[in-house]
């Protein structure tokens, strides 16, 4: 059978561009990212690298938009006094960079939309505020492993006192800069009990003494963690503010 040779081989050269082309970006995007890192640690003072991934499919758009769209700083398991292990991330979105920013990573003042910065509390760090050892958060409606957002969370441990485990169904609030979880619904608690679980599953935070630089914005319950977000509009960057954990440099 005669296969005209033409557009076969105009098909595979459009491949083998695409692939180099697609190859080209990843190497780019990757140098940045690391470049990123480095800065982040130094400007910092992080004990390890964060991890980095910078937006935009292909990331060399930005050499014509002039805009990085979103570049995420990701520590995870980091100790945190009074909390123990937990996850943070910063997010800095529509960057304004130039060509030379593009490739080289070094976006210290650069103009950005917005920063944010989140701390998620998981039920082992949730469980350390509320003195429960075998603490557990899900979505009390969600039963998937992801499950969504929510303003209310499902809490199963056992307060000092008890014998047994005991499931809530709590709210979860800010109030001005606190952080307020009260119990909605006891789900599972001994009758005779039920005064106690709620003062147990009661608890209040000011959220500038979490790692944020600054109070918390908004508060919610994905998957099996509360997560913390405070969030700054129309900021010059400067590298230690890309800290996922706010520090005495940011």
């Amino acid at each position: 059978m005669f296969i005209p040779r033409l557009p076969l081989v105009l098909a595979t050269v459009v491949a083998v561009l695409f692939g180099a082309v697609w190859l080209g970006d990843s190497i780019v995007a990757s140098r940045v990212e690391r470049s990123i890192s480095t800065q982040v640690e130094e400007a910092a003072g992080l004990e390890v690298s964060p991890r980095v991934a910078v937006g935009g499919a292909p990331y060399l758009a930005a050499l014509i938009t002039g805009e990085i769209p979103t570049i995420g700083v990701t520590a995870l398991d980091v100790e945190v006094s009074g909390l123990g292990a937990v996850n943070a991330k910063t997010t800095v979105s529509e960057v304004v960079v130039s060509a030379e920013q593009v490739f080289s990573g070094e976006i210290a003042g650069s103009t950005a939309a917005f920063i944010s910065r989140t701390i998620s509390l998981d039920g082992v760090s949730l469980g350390t505020l509320l003195d429960m050892t075998d603490l557990d958060i899900s979505n009390p409606y969600d039963i998937s492993p992801s499950g969504g957002s929510s303003s209310e969370a499902r809490l199963t441990g056992t307060p000092p006192g008890f014998d047994e485990p005991v499931t809530v169904i709590v709210d979860l609030r800010l109030v001005g800069s606190e952080f307020q979880m009260t119990p909605r619904e006891l789900v599972d608690v001994p009758q005779d009990r039920e005064t106690d679980a709620r003062t147990a599953f009661t608890y209040s935070l000011d959220t500038h003494e979490l790692p944020l630089a600054g109070q918390a914005s908004s508060v919610s319950l994905v998957g099996g963690s509360i997560y913390f977000e405070a969030q700054r509009l129309n900021v010059t960057v400067q590298m230690a503010d890309l800290s996922p954990i706010a520090t005495s440099e940011s």
